[in-house]
C-alpha cells in the first residue's frame, strides 16, 4: 500500500469532518448551553457549581461515544486521550497537549443573540464561549475524531485537557493534572489566534488600597461622597463605573448645578468619554431630606491583554473626580494617585513601559475600583513584556505609593492578589519543539494557504503553566472578529469547520511534518 502524502491525510480528515459536519455544529450548540460562568456573582457561582459536572458529565459522554478514554480529577480537570498502543513492550510514547477550558467569563454588554443559545444567522454561531474556549475545545475533540476515524497513526499519544478556572487565574485545574497525571511533552492551547503563539506577556493583579475615618459632607456645599465603583473582572477593560453623592434637597440646584458644569466640561475635553448624571432612583432620598446624583462613565468593555480596543470607564471617573475639589481631602487623594498610575495603559507613569522586539509592549489596566465613606481599593491588570520581571513591577508599584504616601498623608498599601506569572518564549530552535512546531506550521499552511508565522500576544493561556507549550488559534486575524470576553462573541461556522481541520491534520502529521 503505497504512502499517504500530507495531502491525501488532510484530504482523508476533509472528509470525515464533511461527514459529521451537522455532529460538529450540534455539539457546539451544546457545549455554549451550559452556564459555566467562573468568578462570577453569586448567583453565576452557584450555577457554575452545577453546569461544571454536567458539562463534564456530557463530555465524558461524547469522548466514550467517539472511542476515547475519559479520566476526570476531583471535579476541577479532566483528560480526553486518544492513546496509540506501544509496538514494543516498555516503549515509552511521546504526548501532544491540547489544553482547553470550559469555563467562560460574565456575557456583558448587549447581545444580538442569548449568550447561551449558540443561535446560527447568516452562517455565524454566536454565543459566550465560541471563541474562548468552549467552540475550540469541540474543535480539538473533532479533529482528534476525523484523525482516529482517518485510519492515521500518530506517533505520539493526544490528550485534550479540560480545565474549568482558567478565567479566574487561579489554574488549580491544571496543577491538580500535573501533580496526578504529568505533563505532556508537547503542547498548545486553541485559546488566542493563529498562525501560531510562541510569545505571551507576564500578568499579574495589583491591589492598591487605602482606609479613613467615616467622611462628613462638604462644609459648604453639604455635598457627601457616597460611594465610587467599577469593573467587572480583573481581565476586563471596564466598561462602566457610577460613582453617587448625596445632598440636603436645599442644596440640590447648586450641587447639579456644578456636577452639570463639570461633566459638560470634561466631556469636551475628552471627546471619547460618555458621562450621565441623573436621580440614584435606588435611594427613595428626598422623602427624607436629602438627594442623590448617580453619575455613570460608560466605557467600552475588551480583553484587558489589548486595552486599545476598549475604553476604560474607570480611568474617566478618576480624572472626572481628581479635578473635583469638593470631594472629601483623602478620597480625592486616593483618587488623584489612581488616576496617576492608571491613566497610560503601557504603565509609563510607574515607569514600568517596556518593550520586546518579539512579545511587545508592557500594558497596565486598572480594571477594578471600589471606594466608599471607610476606604477604597483598585485592580491593576499588568502585562510585563519579556525581560521585565513580575517582582521588578511590583517594586515600582509600591514605590509609586510610599512616594505619594509621603507627600498626601494618606496611606496606601500595595499587595499582589494573585500568583506573579512571567512572559515566555518558545524557542524554535529547541530539540524537540522544533519538530512539533512545524507540524502546526504544516497544517495551518495546508489548509488556509498561508504562511504560518510565529508571534506574540498580550494575553495569557494555559501556554504559561504547562512546559514546551504554545497557543494555536481558533481566531484568524483578518477573517475572523476576535471577540474573546465581549459582547456578540461569535464564530462563523466555515471556521469552525476550517479550526477542526486543522486540529486534526496537526495531530496527523506529527512526526511527518
Amino acid at each position: 500500500m503505497p504512502t499517504q502524502t500530507a495531502d491525501d491525510i488532510r484530504d482523508s480528515l476533509s472528509q470525515v469532518l464533511d461527514t459529521h459536519a451537522d455532529d460538529l455544529i450540534r455539539d457546539t450548540v451544546r457545549i455554549i448551553g451550559f452556564e459555566t460562568v467562573s468568578g462570577g456573582t453569586a448567583e453565576q457561582e452557584a450555577k457554575y457549581q452545577t453546569e461544571i459536572p454536567a458539562c463534564l458529565r456530557w463530555l465524558k459522554q461524547r469522548a466514550e461515544a467517539m472511542g476515547f478514554t475519559y479520566r476526570e480529577w476531583e471535579g476541577q480537570v479532566a483528560e480526553i486521550e486518544w492513546a496509540i498502543p506501544a509496538s514494543r513492550d516498555g516503549e515509552k510514547r511521546p504526548s501532544m497537549g491540547i489544553a482547553a477550558h470550559i469555563d467562560v467569563v460574565t456575557p456583558v454588554g448587549t447581545w444580538k443573540h442569548g449568550p447561551y443559545k449558540g443561535e446560527i444567522e447568516n452562517g455565524i454561531l454566536y454565543g459566550r464561549g465560541i471563541q474562548d474556549d468552549k467552540g475550540p475545545l469541540i474543535q480539538a475533540l473533532y479533529g482528534m475524531y476525523a484523525a482516529k476515524e482517518a485510519g492515521i497513526t500518530p506517533p505520539c499519544d493526544v490528550r485534550l485537557i479540560i480545565g474549568t478556572s482558567e478565567e479566574t487565574g487561579d489554574w488549580s485545574d491544571i496543577a491538580l493534572y500535573l501533580r496526578e497525571r504529568g505533563a505532556p511533552d508537547y503542547s498548545f492551547t486553541p485559546d488566542a489566534d493563529f498562525p501560531i503563539i510562541t510569545g505571551e506577556k507576564g500578568i499579574m493583579n495589583v491591589r492598591v488600597r487605602a482606609q479613613w475615618d467615616h467622611l462628613g459632607p462638604h462644609p459648604e456645599t453639604q455635598m457627601e461622597f457616597v460611594s465610587l465603583k467599577g469593573g467587572e473582572r480583573t481581565n476586563i477593560v471596564p466598561a462602566l463605573a457610577e460613582a453617587i453623592l448625596r445632598f440636603p434637597v436645599e442644596a440640590k440646584h447648586v450641587v447639579m448645578k456644578e456636577m452639570v458644569r463639570e461633566t459638560t466640561r470634561f466631556t469636551v475635553e475628552n471627546v471619547d468619554s460618555n458621562i450621565t448624571l441623573v436621580p440614584n432612583n435606588e435611594a427613595e432620598s428626598e422623602a427624607v431630606g436629602y438627594y442623590e446624583s448617580l453619575i455613570s462613565f460608560i466605557g467600552k468593555s475588551a480583553h484587558s491583554s489589548t486595552p486599545a480596543k476598549g475604553h476604560n470607564a474607570i480611568v474617566d471617573a478618576l480624572r472626572f473626580f481628581s479635578d473635583i475639589e469638593t470631594l472629601p481631602p483623602p478620597v480625592r487623594a486616593f483618587v488623584q494617585f489612581l488616576a496617576f498610575i492608571g491613566s497610560t495603559s503601557d504603565g509609563t507613569n510607574l515607569q514600568i513601559n517596556s518593550t520586546h522586539p518579539f512579545v511587545g509592549d508592557t500594558t497596565a489596566v486598572m480594571s477594578l475600583l471600589e471606594i466608599n465613606q471607610k476606604g477604597g481599593w483598585a485592580n491593576m491588570n499588568i502585562r510585563p513584556t519579556m525581560g521585565f520581571p513580575c517582582v521588578g513591577v511590583m517594586d515600582k508599584v509600591k514605590e509609586a505609593a510610599r512616594s505619594f504616601s509621603d507627600l498626601s498623608g494618606l496611606q496606601i498599601e500595595v499587595v499582589e492578589t494573585e500568583r506573579l506569572l512571567d512572559a515566555i518564549f518558545l524557542d524554535p530552535s529547541m530539540p524537540g519543539v522544533d519538530g512539533f512546531l512545524r507540524s502546526l506550521q504544516t497544517a495551518y499552511e495546508m489548509v488556509t494557504g498561508e504562511k504560518g508565522e510565529m508571534r506574540a500576544i498580550g494575553g495569557t493561556t494555559y501556554a504559561k503553566a504547562l512546559p514546551n507549550c504554545c497557543a494555536f488559534g481558533p481566531v484568524k486575524m483578518g477573517v475572523d472578529e476576535e471577540l474573546a470576553h465581549q459582547a456578540d462573541e461569535h464564530l462563523a461556522v466555515a471556521s469552525i469547520h476550517r479550526n477542526a481541520l486543522i486540529y486534526g491534520l496537526s495531530i496527523a502529521l506529527m512526526g511527518l511534518a
